[in-house]
């Protein structure tokens, strides 16, 4: 029985939570030295530390957080990512070491499946907070997009090594390995997802896709239909749909 072919970007609601949170970054952040931000995506040197400046540290700036207020208003409550864009690029520009800015940037541009640009902003935010591991996720999951594998697995690991408790960075671990096509060495990484996120519709997808290459039909429908009453309206759903009629036929259920 065929695979389901369900793993290319879906922005999940785990995923975008673990993105958007930002409660951990500060202390994860706070034993590493910052790097140079890069003005433009082109140059791929890496710079050498820099302090973040004292004088950052003790202010903000009004018209950077202006411009992050209007691009979270464009981006979360008009939905309007496009738009967004330039508002994060603004906040940016003004403040170099703004590391939230890049992440929002990486966000909208991920909605708008830009993986490249997605995947630069990612690593800038890494650079301005080395200790970010949700920055080493969203570049993760944005080479996975471009088919980088391997060069996914080296941001997911660094994002692990700071938060081996994220069912994210598992889960687009597993991923990657999928997409080398070593779906056995995934395997490890979608069950430490399950374990650590029950409620996350997409591992069990991959684990119904591994069970399949087991050839154990049982398992695989019991884990597609968990996906599908996790996230039952879900991106996921028609493809889940229609793999879960196809197992309860061959079986003998449908």
């Amino acid at each position: 029985m065929r695979t389901l072919g369900l793993f290319g970007f879906i922005l999940t609601i785990p995923l975008l939570a673990s993105l958007l949170d930002t409660s951990s970054v500060a202390q994860e952040s706070s034993s590493a030295a910052p790097r140079s931000p890069q003005p433009a995506p082109a140059a791929q040197s890496t710079p050498s530390p820099t302090p973040v400046p004292e004088a950052h540290k003790r202010r903000s700036i009004p018209e950077v957080e202006d411009a992050m207020a209007k691009g979270e208003e464009l981006l979360f409550k008009q939905h309007d990512a496009r738009a967004s864009i330039d508002e994060f690029k603004r906040a940016a520009k003004l403040d170099p070491w703004y590391g939230q800015a890049y992440m929002l940037l990486g966000l909208a541009q991920m909605q708008l499946q830009q993986w490249s640009d997605a995947q630069w902003a990612f690593e800038e935010a890494a650079k301005v907070e080395p200790g970010n591991s949700k920055a080493y996720l969203g570049a993760g999951s944005a080479l996975n997009e471009e088919k980088n594998y391997l060069e996914a697995q080296k941001a997911l690991q660094h994002s692990l090594e700071i938060r081996p408790d994220s069912a994210e960075a598992h889960y687009e671990m597993a991923r990657s390995f999928w997409g080398l096509g070593k779906w056995q060495t995934a395997e490890p990484h979608v069950r430490q997802a399950i374990a650590l996120n029950k409620d996350y519709a997409g591992p069990h997808a991959m684990m119904g896709n591994i069970y399949l290459q087991r050839d154990d039909p049982e398992a695989a429908l019991a884990e597609f239909q968990e996906c599908l009453r996790l996230d039952p309206e879900g991106s996921l759903a028609p493809s889940v749909k229609e793999i879960i009629a196809q197992i309860k036929k061959a079986l003998g259920k449908g």
